[in-house]
């Protein structure tokens, strides 16, 4: 017979059942909040990815503008290098910018010219004459100002229906193009339909406008602008077109699980839907948390970008959590190793996280590693706390040198490259002179490099100032040697104008006989033919270089026939026999360009006489090069005189632009012949060889190829 339980027997047996019931309940709210707790994580994961998501697609399409506004604006910087572009120019540069390539999505390149309406005439005159009779400018009508896309690259399929389109007759598109044209930046259009569209597959589109002014003209505010403006370099854009270029690899990896709308302004009116990624409806039940929306700022034209996710978020991991703590014989077990999991999923998204953040910073340094212009960061000490590869290169200082100095230390360390009239002043100084300044320094080096210094003001925690050194040295030269080509020229046409002015004056105040008159008229007249000879061939001269014998036409010709015709038709001075002509030989002939050819051989025989003042024989001969092995033969024209001849010194200069080998003014020229003779032959792939000895004579001879291919016109 088993004992009665005692009073304190049921007592601990009482405070055992209820202490497992305890142990259930505590478990069981342990359970539910441990649940409640991982559902959270996982909302917050999800909200912080999709944010990061968000900000990547925002960063791409405002990068992607950029760059297309980068394109419009050395685009630009095309009608600034020269005073007209051909068609044939715009194509070859949109062709080397290879944009479906750098930058996809974009649906062509062009250029919008501004027309008068006093000039529209001869506007559609000049195109007809391009080869394009039917071309007219539309919508017809008469306006107060007219526009044209006259280039548009590539032209062809939906571009060709743009060709002539006056966008500013538009309200939407000439809101843009005013707001390029004040400005001075790029623009981009509101919504609208491009006049590429057909009638499948209509997208929404936009344009971006950056503003051409004539080379020259001052801008510095609104009204100077508009009356400088020669039109507009722009771009035009299908949204979809435009999107699938800038997102081809972000939609791989999210556009299946989100919904990209972009709307033109800051609000989502179905109006102003620009892009839609999916026809798929967003959730009704996602947590507003995980609605993101970006708005993109491009030069006052603001683009909303609202980012929605298509698929629920998964709480398998909680529900897990809450199953497994039901599980009264595994309780502990089971939340141990929820907890567990739930730490390696925390570990793991940060790890990923850290990972992709260490990815972005490699990125950075191989870009500050690869760039050609030296930087320099400073700290919020003032001192040096990084600089790349190219710095070193430009200057040869050191990283170890220079790290952790102050600004003034940098500065002394610097300064003592540069040559004293180009040195760095204080960086204190240059800080205190606004937010972006510039200076131009000059290293004393065999080079003379001369580097162009940027200092910008960082907003970037540890980073107080950012030091840019770009090597401007070829475009300094380049300045220089176009100040001294305008310095010459003006010098040249200084003389014959002063005998104009001088002359004309004469005749205006005095009064004269016939025959002074006369004689004034003849000096009148004949210096005036000099500045007319100066700028005709300083015009040939620079359409030669500028077509670099684009327009040169080939075809096989006679040599012994083309010299027999300048000899024909050279105007001989008064007094002269005309040349003799030896070695002729019938079948020589040369494929080149036979107006070319005789240009380049008038001129070195109308120097053969010019230069041989005192009279004597001057020879034509014709030659062929010997046979050498892998060498192409030539055929020569050799020009003899037996004038004043020429110095080493003289000979060495002989193909500068307005050098004479005569200084006493006595012999008339321009001193642009020889230029163009050597422009001309050296574009046919031939040389020029001169002999000459003073007071024997010069003997020049132009070799040109023998053959039937074309040279490579460079």
């Amino acid at each position: 017979m088993q004992p009665l339980a005692t009073p304190s027997v049921k007592v601990t047996r009482f405070l055992r059942a209820w202490s497992a019931w305890l142990l259930l309940a505590a478990g069981l709210l342990t359970t539910v909040f441990v649940s409640l707790e991982v559902k959270k994580n996982l909302e917050a994961d999800a909200a912080v990815r999709f944010a990061l998501v968000s900000d990547q697609v925002a960063v791409k399409v405002g990068d992607r503008l950029d760059a297309y506004a980068l394109i419009l604006r050395g685009a630009a910087g095309l009608f600034a290098a020269c005073d007209t572009v051909s068609r044939a120019e715009w194509r070859a540069y949109v062709d080397t910018l290879r944009a479906h390539q750098t930058v996809p999505g974009v649906q062509g390149i062009g250029f919008s010219q501004v027309i008068a309406p006093a000039q529209l005439p001869r506007h559609l005159a000049g195109v007809r004459a391009e080869g394009f009779p039917q071309y007219t400018v539309r919508p017809p009508g008469e306006r107060a100002l007219y526009t044209s896309i006259i280039y548009l690259e590539p032209f062809r399929d939906r571009n060709l229906r743009a060709f002539g389109f006056d966008m500013f007759s538009e309200s939407v598109r000439r809101a843009a193009m005013e707001q390029a044209r004040d400005g001075g930046e790029a623009s981009l259009s509101g919504k609208v339909e491009l006049v590429q569209e057909t009638e499948t597959e209509v997208q929404a589109g936009t344009l971006m406008y950056f503003p051409v002014y004539r080379n020259g003209a001052t801008v510095q505010t609104a009204e100077q602008r508009r009356a400088a403006l020669l039109g507009w370099t722009y771009s035009p854009y299908r949204m979809k077109d435009l999107m699938t270029g800038i997102l081809a690899d972000w939609s791989d990896a999210h556009g299946s699980t989100i919904d990209l709308h972009i709307y033109d302004g800051t609000e989502p009116a179905a109006g102003a839907l620009l892009f839609d990624s999916q026809s798929v409806t967003p959730i009704t039940d996602a947590p507003a948390a995980r609605q993101q929306r970006r708005v993109i700022d491009f030069h006052g034209r603001q683009w909303l970008l609202t980012l929605e996710p298509t698929q629920s978020l998964s709480y398998t991991t909680a529900w897990a959590t809450l199953a497994g703590g039901l599980v009264l014989s595994s309780l502990l077990f089971w939340l141990v190793r929820s907890r567990i999991n739930t730490q390696v999923n925390a570990k793991r998204i940060a790890e990923r996280l850290t990972q992709e953040v260490q990815q972005y910073a490699d990125q950075l340094k191989v870009i500050f590693a690869l760039s050609p212009d030296g930087m320099v960061t400073f700290d919020g000490s003032h001192r040096v706390r990084y600089v790349n590869p190219a710095f070193t290169q430009l200057t040869g200082l050191l990283p170890g040198t220079v790290l952790g100095q102050d600004d003034s230390e940098f500065s002394r360390r610097l300064n003592p490259l540069c040559l004293p009239r180009a040195r760095l002043p204080a960086l204190s100084a240059l800080a205190g002179s606004g937010p972006v300044t510039r200076h131009v320094i000059e290293l004393a080096n065999a080079d003379q490099t001369v580097l162009e210094v940027t200092l910008r003001e960082s907003h970037a925690p540890g980073v107080s100032h950012i030091l840019y050194l770009s090597d401007i040295t070829h475009k300094t030269e380049v300045d220089r040697m176009k100040s001294e080509f305008l310095a010459t020229a003006a010098h040249e046409l200084r003389t014959p104008m002063a005998s104009i002015y001088g002359f004309a004056e004469v005749l205006l105040t005095q009064e004269l006989d016939a025959a002074n008159s006369k004689e004034f008229l003849g000096i009148i007249f004949k210096q005036s033919e000099m500045m007319a000879s100066i700028l005709n061939e300083l015009l040939d001269l620079a359409r030669i270089e500028a077509r670099r014998g684009a327009d040169f036409v080939f075809e096989v010709t006679p040599v012994q026939v083309l010299v027999e015709k300048v000899v024909r038709e050279f105007k001989l001075p008064e007094a002269r026999v005309s040349p003799t002509l030896i070695g002729t030989d019938a079948h020589l002939s040369i494929l080149a360009d036979p107006l070319k050819v005789q240009q380049a051989v008038l001129n070195v025989l109308s120097n053969a006489y010019k230069y041989s003042p005192m009279g004597g024989e001057v020879q034509i001969e014709l030659l062929e090069s010997p046979d050498v092995a892998g060498a192409a033969r030539l055929v020569g024209i050799r020009i003899t005189d037996h004038g004043i001849g020429m110095t080493p010194e003289q000979q060495a200069r002989v193909f500068e632009r307005f050098y004479r080998a005569d200084t006493s003014g006595k012999i008339l020229g321009t001193g642009l012949g020889m230029s163009i003779v050597h422009e001309i032959v050296a574009l046919h792939g031939g040389r020029v060889e001169l002999d000459s000895k003073t007071r024997v004579g010069t003997t020049v001879t132009l070799w040109w190829p023998e053959g039937l291919s074309r040279p490579l016109l460079l």
